[in-house]
């Protein structure tokens, strides 16, 4: 998938979704493989860089999905004073017409643009005509009485709901990153684990201990997941601290996934090492029956 930051390209024969996309969930994806689908024409998903700003996945792992969806190219526009101040009208000439060459536009129902929020579908369609492309709105999705919403995804993730969070994505929420090298206290618990740490812009679950499957290189395992500050030790910044089921492999500075499938209880402080590790091993037993019963024909690595 190509990647364009900034605003200096111009590109032709685009099938274009447009949006803020933090959580690339359902609805979103629902908008991806309508632009996807367009035949000739090079499926582009258009989004404004937000730094700085709490994301349920990580620009790196956006690019991930996009990609895996079939989207060909993503433009991080940026989101300054210029683009700030352009009108509706100016937006659909100078972006979407001259830097773009859409072709076709597919956006939800209540997209707005431009200065102001302006411009919506009315707008877009009454240019159409003029400049050439097609307007497809889509209406939200809805997943029982909810809509699907990157806001409720985000209250999701707050009660520990990954049930919820995942049926709205449409796939396991999960955290990517290089293991680093700690305290190994794992080691001395006799409990091997896998550190890493998200940057500050990443939305972390609630914190406590989740049923995990990881992906290590092309392989799957089997995990019981810990998010938090680990309060039995001492200080410690929020992690994802996993311990990956009859996995003996050196992993220091290689990249892993961990998908959340379910909660199984909060973090909190224990009077002891010796009773945290009796809680971990109550843990990693309750993890194990979870995930088996949610994968229970998946050859996923044990041992």
């Amino acid at each position: 998938m190509e990647i364009i930051k900034g605003n200096d390209f111009h590109l032709k024969n685009s099938s274009i979704s447009l949006g803020k996309f933090e959580g690339l969930h359902r609805g979103h994806r629902y908008l991806f493989s309508k632009i996807v689908e367009k035949n000739g024409l090079i499926s582009t998903v258009f989004t404004f860089d937000a730094c700085g700003i709490p994301k349920i996945f990580t620009q790196d792992e956006k690019n991930q999905i996009l990609e895996s969806l079939g989207v060909q190219r993503e433009i991080i526009f940026p989101f300054q004073e210029e683009t700030k101040n352009m009108t509706a009208e100016e937006f659909i000439e100078k972006i979407l017409v001259e830097k773009m060459d859409a072709k076709y536009i597919c956006v939800g129902e209540d997209f707005r643009f431009g200065r102001g929020r302006s411009g919506d579908i009315r707008l877009l369609r009454k240019y159409q005509e003029k400049y050439g492309y097609e307007v497809e709105p889509v209406k939200k999705l809805t997943c029982g009485k909810d809509i699907i919403s990157s806001t409720k995804i985000r209250d999701f993730l707050q009660d520990g709901n990954l049930e919820k969070v995942n049926l709205f994505l449409g796939e396991e929420y999960f955290v990517r990153g290089r293991v680093l090298s700690g305290e190994e206290l794992g080691r001395k618990l006799e409990t091997p684990t896998a550190n890493i740490v998200t940057g500050e812009d990443k939305i972390l679950p609630r914190f406590g201990v989740y049923a995990t499957v990881v992906r290590v290189g092309d392989k799957k395992y089997f995990g019981v997941t810990n998010v938090g500050v680990k309060p039995t030790v001492g200080k410690f910044p929020a992690g994802i601290e996993t311990n990956l089921f009859h996995f003996h492999e050196t992993i220091y500075g290689e990249e892993i996934c961990v998908h959340f499938c379910k909660f199984l209880r909060e973090e909190k402080r224990f009077p002891s090492l010796e009773v945290l590790k009796e809680q971990i091993e109550t843990d990693k037993k309750q993890a194990m029956q979870e995930l088996q019963k949610m994968y229970p024909e998946d050859r996923i690595e044990k041992g």
